[in-house]
């Protein structure tokens, strides 16, 4: 279970790097090892994350850096609390 945790998590990072057109969506897709359900359902959530961090006014990657940690916080919350 941990282990498809990481792989989410992973893919809305690769995803908002395809997002940002650094990478592209096979390339995302690859780098998080997802099946095509779940990576869409990353890919999705990154949509939002790029979108808000490009908009940002002030430091973007500062912006990028908390919706990331909302992420992780999500995916790991029921993994003991590794990261509170």
């Amino acid at each position: 279970m941990p282990k498809e945790k990481v792989k989410k998590m992973t893919g809305v990072l690769a995803s908002v790097f395809a997002h940002t057109g650094h990478i592209n969506k096979k390339d995302a897709q690859e780098i998080s090892g997802l099946d095509d359900d779940n990576f869409e359902k990353a890919y999705s959530k990154a949509s939002e994350i790029a979108k808000e961090a490009m908009e940002e006014k002030g430091d973007k990657m500062q912006k990028l850096m908390e919706r990331l940690a909302a992420v992780i916080n999500e995916e790991s919350a029921d993994l003991g609390g590794v990261f509170k």
